[in-house]
């Protein structure tokens, strides 16, 4: 059987912390799992543990000099943090900025259980109360696990009640910017309480100011987020009324259309009660069905919001000699809010028929979009045809041709869509066509 003391020294010492980590890696994560989650996760608690118990032997045994110590346990810190990372992205499908802000909550909350529980311990060591989980054995051992995941729980239920999404939306870059700050400062802190706590009073002011330090971090993070689902509410606010504003400019635009081409059909059935009209009554006849048959068509696909958007579409395209073909089950966009869906389908669109309308010739002007699904995923695609070039950005999006404020926004919107229910937008180029993709997994 196990004694106290190699428990502590050879095992919780050296893993208690992986363990702690990969406990935040399940808490926190809300992102769909992975196929054979459960080997995964396993995988990951493996690893942690195995890095952890290797860098924590390894400071012990090789590095006797405190100032070398406390770089190693740092050290060891970064590299839980990016187990961390690596747990999230091999078990969940999270988008990278997702797994950031994770890791670096999980670096948080790992420091408010630490510090939280080790400032109590100090604080009675230091009025020489004696506590069982201060003693090295496996009881006190089990005693501070259960005080560690009970913080973990708590702030996590925190994190979950007040921030509703992760800052998804944020910009890749700002959040690896704000990983290496937030990673550099708690990584400081961690050599600090290696190598400045000699004594029982300096460890109880380490811990408590460390402690103080985490719950800043801690608060700062949760309005990071809100701020940024705040941004990104208004944002998607403006889009929705910017969309209606242009279905409202587009819907004129339609009525224009059907008056001028009532004005017409007047002028054909004119023709037609003409002595000439009579010699040529079917003929005329013919072309006022055509007439009739283009107008009159409502796109019907099995969502109501769709129908709408499809419909209106396609009685723009009519002036502009664009052809308008579909082939799409609208059931599948059901897990899509009215909002989402204006944005996304109107965006497409809009920007489909602004290219293809631009075509010279008019028999080459021409948008299809499909829909399919497909191992739990939906997928949407719209290709239109295009002339010229078009050059793409380094993030995959399209240099806009439109004048005046808000380029690019329309695609970025797309975008937005697809990473919230954790999917991927794409665009493609290839002989005079724009092939738009998207792809998203229902809640």
């Amino acid at each position: 059987m196990i004694t106290d003391l190699a428990w502590i020294g050879e095992i919780d010492h050296r893993i208690s912390a992986a363990v702690v980590f990969f406990v935040l890696l399940l808490l926190l994560n809300t992102a769909p799992k992975k196929p054979y989650f459960a080997f995964r996760a396993g995988c990951v608690l493996a690893l942690m543990c195995l890095f952890s118990w290797l860098l924590r032997y390894g400071s012990d045994v090789f590095f006797a000099e405190v100032h070398w110590k406390g770089l190693a346990y740092s050290v060891r810190l970064l590299i839980l943090h990016l187990l961390f990372l690596f747990g999230c992205f091999f078990c969940y499908k999270v988008v990278p900025a997702e797994a950031v802000y994770h890791g670096l909550l999980a670096l948080t909350i790992f420091g408010i259980a630490w510090n939280g529980f080790k400032t109590v311990s100090s604080l009675l060591l230091l009025e020489s109360v004696s506590t069982i989980w201060s003693r090295y054995s496996i009881m006190g051992s089990l005693v501070s696990y259960f005080a560690y995941f009970l913080i973990c729980v708590l702030c996590s239920i925190l994190y979950k009640k007040f921030v509703r999404e992760p800052p998804v939306h944020a910009p890749p870059r700002v959040m690896i910017i704000l990983s290496g700050i937030f990673t550099f400062f708690l990584m400081a802190l961690e050599y600090c309480g290696r190598v400045f706590t000699g004594n029982t009073a300096a460890l109880f002011l380490y811990y408590l100011c460390a402690l103080l330090y985490s719950t800043l971090n801690y608060s700062a993070l949760l309005m990071i987020a809100m701020l940024d689902s705040f941004r990104h509410e208004n944002r998607t606010m403006h889009d929705f009324i910017s969309n209606k504003m242009r279905y409202y400019e587009m819907s004129h635009e339609g009525i224009v259309t059907l008056q001028t081409k009532c004005h017409d059909l007047k002028h054909q059935i004119a023709a037609i009660r003409s002595e000439a009209g009579k010699a040529d009554f079917e003929e005329h006849l013919t072309e006022l069905e055509d007439s009739i048959n283009e107008y009159s068509t409502v796109i019907e696909c099995g969502n109501q919001t769709v129908d709408i958007v499809l419909t209106e579409k396609n009685i723009l395209c009519l002036p502009h000699k664009v052809k308008f073909s579909y082939m799409i089950d609208g059931s599948l966009f059901d897990f899509l809010t009215e909002r989402e869906i204006y944005s996304l389908f109107g965006n497409a669109l809009d920007n489909a028929l602004e290219s293809a309308s631009k075509v010279s010739d008019p028999s080459n002007r021409i948008i299809t979009l499909k829909s399919n699904a497909r191992s739990g995923l939906v997928v949407l695609q719209v290709e239109n045809t295009f002339e010229g070039e078009r050059m793409l950005e380094e993030n995959g999006l399209m240099h806009t041709t439109k004048s005046g404020t808000g380029h690019g926004f329309g695609l970025r919107s797309i975008q937005h869509i697809a990473e919230k229910h954790h999917g991927s937008m794409s665009v493609r180029t290839e002989n005079g066509v724009f092939r738009l993709s998207v792809v998203m997994q229902p809640e």
